[in-house]
């Protein structure tokens, strides 16, 4: 699994201030309070869609879902899904900063096993680059 920090970052900061409506997520018949810090899955999408391929979307969104930043509101196919905020993620973005244990998983993404390259496995120069830039600036 490719997971791209940026990524991650820009879904989450995507999320926050924003709200989805009851009534767009469970039909007019809904009464209940606005979801808070969420978005449409299809509006998420459509922002990271120029950026990214649709393997690192999908792979951030399982990520940060099933690491506690996400919670999935509705199911795929035939109703729609929202994504809101955990408690774990506000405060990752007060913070500024992923636990340890997402930075190692980060961190592996810089070698793409997917991807072969010129000696078997493909370095992100990329990630790389974005790392470095990242620890120069204080």
């Amino acid at each position: 699994m490719a997971i791209s920090e940026q990524l991650c970052w820009e879904v989450l900061k995507s999320c926050k201030g924003q709200s989805v409506s009851a009534k767009w997520l469970k039909g007019d018949h809904a009464t209940d309070p606005p979801l808070e810090n969420s978005l449409p899955l299809v509006v998420l999408e459509r922002d990271l869609v120029l950026r990214h391929t649709k393997q690192q979307i999908e792979d951030s969104l399982y990520f940060l879902e099933k690491r506690g930043y996400l919670y999935r509101h509705g199911f795929q196919g035939l109703t729609r899904v929202a994504f809101q905020l955990s408690d774990s993620a506000l405060s990752a973005l007060d913070s500024a900063s992923f636990s340890a244990e997402e930075q190692k998983a980060f961190r592996e993404a810089l070698l793409d096993v997917r991807h072969a390259g010129l000696w078997g496995l493909r370095f992100n120069l990329g990630e790389a680059w974005r790392r470095f830039k990242k620890l120069r600036t204080p």
